[in-house]
């Protein structure tokens, strides 16, 4: 049940860097460049420590 709730936790986190990187992508009049930045490193950085988590929780 765990590895299930850290690997939902791990596509959220996708999702969330998916989002910033088309918010860093769109020409608005709005700058959303800053957003989206922070939405990027924010999904980047709990995709990756989500990953490592599901690894080594799987393999011990």
């Amino acid at each position: 049940m765990f590895l299930a709730l850290v690997f939902v936790l791990m596509l959220v986190a996708a999702l969330l860097l998916a989002a910033g990187i088309r918010l860093m992508r769109a020409r608005t009049r709005i700058p959303v460049y800053p957003l989206g930045l922070a939405l990027a490193v924010v999904g980047g950085v709990g995709t990756l420590a989500f990953l490592v988590i599901f690894v080594a929780y799987a393999i011990g």
